[in-house]
């Protein structure tokens, strides 16, 4: 079974007792703002992404659940996954209740350099909303360098890359 521990968090696939703490994280139009479309999302939504983020899982990369060590509690998703033109994608997203508290760089960290050990990147990418300055905060401490504008999710987003 995955699993990661950083100082404060675990890093694991999704568990049964994880979608309602997730789910109030990702229905919160504050989060969704800066993921995907940027579009709320619903309950039903959410528990379909999980689905998505456990079949990726089973590929080999992996979109996990990350949860403080001290309370169970998860607190959002970190991880890895390929996009459709090929190239490799760390991305994340946290509670409102979990911002500026270093956990995003703390997990992206140990995604990281889990996938870089096992797996043959030359690169991986992340992306963000150009109003989001807190995640490109986190792209530029983990050592990526900032690529350029790129449509995604029929918006345009912030590029950065991270290679070997």
């Amino acid at each position: 079974m995955f699993r990661l521990t950083t100082a404060r968090l675990e890093i694991r696939r999704f568990a049964d007792v994880d979608p309602e703490p997730y789910i109030e994280a990702l229905t919160n139009p504050e989060v969704t703002k800066f993921l995907g479309t940027g579009k709320p999302m619903t309950r039903e939504e959410v528990i379909r992404m999980i689905s998505r983020f456990e079949a990726i899982c089973d590929s080999g990369y992996g979109i996990y659940a990350v949860a403080k060590i001290a309370s169970g509690k998860v607190i959002g998703h970190c991880g890895i996954r390929p996009i459709p033109d090929g190239r490799i994608e760390l991305l994340y997203a946290y509670a409102e209740s979990a911002w500026g508290k270093g956990y995003a760089t703390e997990a992206g960290r140990a995604v990281l350099d889990y996938g870089l050990e096992h797996f043959a990147f030359d690169e991986i990418i992340a992306m963000a909303y150009p109003q989001n300055p807190g995640s490109i905060g986190v792209m530029k401490k983990l050592g990526f360098s900032r690529l350029g504008q790129e449509e995604h999710f029929g918006t345009m987003l912030e590029v950065y890359t991270l290679r070997k």
